[in-house]
């Protein structure tokens, strides 16, 4: 009962926030988000997509996870060799979604799982779940992906599992 206590209070906070984010309309076009090892991921946005201004001319997937959802865990090992075959054009960044972690907590969880990309953990992450939510069809189910082409441009949205071609061919179009 407590977890689903819990949950339902996530829940709610992140469907406030985008509540919040669309009547009050006045986010900048600017978001900067740290990972969970503190690295900083400035991004503009745009009409048409977000500018990740550390991956120019790089596609870049957004990726939307919980360490306890098991499609989630079942496509990680995909999208590390997806991250590692690609490197030159592809830049995946996960931001975790599912529940309140500390940091060091995360790490564990992503050095047991190979994790090569970026990774944002929720606490980090409001910014950005609020501004997904209130501009897209996102309902808070994970995985859920977003593609952005080289330009910046939103090129694909995904929800559930996506295999590795996919992704590749959409990359490609």
């Amino acid at each position: 009962m407590k977890k689903l206590s819990f949950f339902a209070l996530v829940f709610t906070i992140i469907f406030a926030s985008t509540a919040l984010a669309k009547e009050n309309n006045d986010l900048s076009n600017h978001m900067v988000l740290t990972t969970y090892d503190g690295q900083i991921l400035d991004i503009n946005i745009t009409d048409k997509g977000f500018d990740f201004k550390q991956y120019p001319g790089k596609t870049v997937l957004l990726n939307f996870f919980g360490p306890m959802c098991p499609p989630c865990i079942i496509e990680m090992p995909h999208l590390v060799e997806l991250q590692k075959q690609n490197k030159d054009k592809l830049q995946i960044i996960a931001v975790q979604v599912q529940m309140p972690m500390e940091n060091d907590e995360l790490a564990k969880f992503l050095l047991k799982n190979n994790v090569n990309y970026p990774v944002i953990n929720l606490n980090d992450a409001w910014d950005i779940v609020s501004f997904i939510k209130a501009n897209t069809n996102w309902g808070g189910e994970i995985p859920f992906m977003l593609m952005f082409d080289k330009d910046g441009n939103k090129k694909g949205e995904y929800v559930g599992m996506v295999s590795s071609s996919k992704i590749i061919n959409d990359m490609r179009n």
